[in-house]
Formats: C-alpha cells, structure tokens, sequence
C-alpha cells in the first residue's frame, strides 16, 4: 500500500532527524516489521498478503540500505552547513525541496510493489482502510486543536515548534522562547489547510484504491494511476490552493531562518553535534549493508 508505506518512510526520515542514534539503529533494523505491522493495521492481511509485503518490504529495505543512506547522509552535512552559517529563506526552502525529492524516488520506487498489492485487495479491506484513517484524522484534528479555531491552532503550532527547536539547540532563554513565541504569532498557523490537504489525499487514494478493485486494469495501469497520484500528492492542483501552499511553506521557512537569529553560538554547536551523531551512524548503517 503506497500511500501508507510512504508515509512510514516519511515518519522514519523525521526519526532519522529527531531521535537519539541509539533509537536510529533499532528502528531502522526493524523498519521492515514496522512497515508490516502497520500496514496490517490498516489492512488485515490474508496470509497470501502478508507472504507478498515481507518479500517486497525486505526487498526494499535492502535496496534502501545500500543506495540511499550514504546520500541522506550527504544531505544532513548540507543542513549542518546551513546551521552553522548565516542561511537564508531560499537555503531552508532548497534544504525542503531535496527531502522531497528523495521521498519520491522512495514513492517511485515502491510503485511496482504497490500496484501489486493494490490488485489483491477486497472492498472490505479498502473500507477498514477508510475507518482506519478517519480515526486518525480525528487524532490529528484534535492534537492541533483545530475546533478551536485560530487560537487553539496557534497554542498547538507553538507547542510543537517550540518542541523541535529545542531538541536541536537545547534550552532557550525565557527572552529567546518570548521572542519565538512572537514569531510563530505573526505568521497564519496554515493547519487547517494542511489538514484539509491531508483529507485531500486520502481521498484520491481511496477513489484509487477503489478503482483499482472495481476495475481490475493490468498492472501498467495502475502503476501509472499511482504515478499520477504522486505527482499530485505533495501540492495541490488548483492554482489558488498551490498558491496557498507555497506561501505556507515559504513562511515556515522564513521562521527558521528566524529562530536560527536567535540562537547562540552554544547552542548552535550543540545542533551540529546532532548532526554529526546522525551522519556518523547512517554512514554506519549503510557500511553494514
């Protein structure tokens, strides 16, 4: 199911940036039974099923370990380089535009897997699929606080940035943490567009996945049914709406480059030498593969 090991892969590629080497090296380890396991969740799996996603998941992980770890670490040298120099919007917007590029070459390369997948599925597997993800949209509805309105939704937005901005430069002074707090409060929180894109997608997935069981085409079709939905998955196709999506992602990175400001020389050295212990052991991990 591409759709939702893509978003596995997408949740690892935050663990890589956000979790202790330690946790890294299990996870990653164990990736291909955490890929399963979730994807059953959603699922149920046949035993046929489940026979076809171990063959296909352990067969892209062993792909993943040799071709893409050594470049995930050449991407977060580029992002130490930018912690430790004066960047700008573009340099934090062009770091984004490269996670994105290797998230679809992940998609692209799980589409043939997928498609397969795709074609054994019965309808009541694509409605548990449905119940399954509107029970988290309401998780996620509710974390951002979003029948709060804008008030609520800003609260939530703070807390989580505030969250990741300390892992990567520690502790912030009550001055530094006011002066971020105002930054975040200048700019439109954009959560309940991007929850919107989120049903967005789920929508044309299950209209895919339905598709596809209703329909059963050959296997090139689906393959480019689902390339067509990753073309479209990352920014939507109205103008206005990509518009929208774009200024939201230009100001979020105008926000880093301004909490980046702030910071003191320690505590910038202090996101380097997270960098350091992520690019040490994925250069690590790869050499085991």
């Amino acid at each position: 199911m591409r759709h939702r090991y893509r978003r596995l892969l997408l949740l690892f590629a935050a663990a890589l940036l956000l979790s202790a080497c330690s946790a890294i090296r299990l996870g990653y380890g164990n990736v291909d039974s955490l890929a399963r396991w979730w994807m059953d969740q959603y699922l149920d799996f046949t035993p046929e099923q489940d026979a076809l996603v171990r063959e296909r998941v352990l067969r892209f992980h062993a792909w993943h370990r040799q071709s893409q770890l050594r470049d995930y670490a050449g991407l977060l040298q580029d992002a130490s380089k930018l912690v430790a120099a004066r960047p700008g919007a573009a340099d934090t917007l062009a770091l984004s535009d490269g996670i994105i590029r290797r998230v679809r070459v992940l998609a692209d390369k799980a589409i043939p897997d997928t498609a397969d997948l795709l074609a054994t599925l019965a309808p009541a597997q694509i409605d548990r699929m449905a119940t399954r993800l509107a029970e988290k949209n309401a998780d996620h509805a509710k974390e951002a606080r979003l029948a709060e309105g804008e008030i609520g939704q800003r609260k939530a937005r703070e807390k989580r940035l505030l969250e990741r901005a300390e892992f990567w430069f520690g502790g912030f002074s009550d001055e530094q943490e006011a002066a971020i707090r105002r930054l975040i409060g200048a700019q439109p929180t954009g959560s309940q567009f991007w929850y919107e894109e989120r049903l967005r997608r789920q929508r044309e997935w299950l209209d895919l996945a339905r598709r596809v069981q209703r329909e059963r085409p050959p296997r090139a079709t689906v393959a480019a049914w689902l390339r067509d939905y990753a073309d479209g998955f990352d920014l939507p196709a109205d103008p206005v709406r990509r518009g929208q999506a774009l200024a939201l992602r230009r100001a979020s990175a105008e926000l880093a480059v301004a909490v980046h400001a702030l910071t003191t020389g320690a505590q910038r050295e202090h996101a380097l030498n997270k960098f350091e212990d992520l690019i040490r052991e994925l250069t690590e991990l790869a050499q085991e593969g």
